[in-house]
């Protein structure tokens, strides 16, 4: 007698929720391909691998396209001066110029999609391409509303 009552309550919910049941089965057949697709159109060339490419230009003209995956040393000599540039674990900087401020020796090494490093004097840019932004710059918060930890005491007013 048991076995009748809860083969009849699963009867009950089966033709209840039936069309609930099949509803959410392909909503989430739905979100499966949709996942698969981007997946498969999210990858690179060969020559824009994961790490990216440093894209070298002087003057507005492309000098070279390097990858940042292969350590190496760039000597760049231009009508404009001297610049050397090296990439090395995935990110690319200025250790030498002879310009007169210096200011491309000091900024920080690049290595996300679209950071750069300019050298006005020599009229010199170096830009990462395709390289896939692994985290954010910063992160701003709502502290008045408590929709998020905020991290500085420092109200800011706009």
């Amino acid at each position: 007698m048991r076995k009748n009552t809860v083969r009849s309550r699963i009867n009950t919910v089966w033709t209840g929720y039936r069309k609930d049941i099949l509803l959410a089965a392909a909503v989430l057949a739905a979100v499966v391909v949709l996942l698969f697709l981007y997946q498969g159109r999210n990858g690179k060339d060969a020559e824009e691998s994961a790490d990216g490419v440093l894209e070298i230009t002087v003057d507005g003209e492309v000098y070279g396209r390097y990858p940042l995956n292969q350590e190496q040393e760039i000597n760049l000599v231009t009508a404009y001066g001297k610049n050397t540039v090296v990439i090395e674990d995935d990110t690319a900087y200025v250790i030498e110029a002879d310009c007169l401020d210096k200011i491309c020796v000091e900024m920080q090494k690049i290595s996300r999609d679209g950071e750069m490093i300019c050298c006005l004097p020599h009229r010199l840019i170096l830009t990462v391409r395709g390289a896939e932004n692994v985290g954010y710059d910063a992160i701003a918060y709502d502290c008045e509303n408590g929709s998020a930890i905020c991290c500085s005491p420092v109200k800011i007013a706009l």
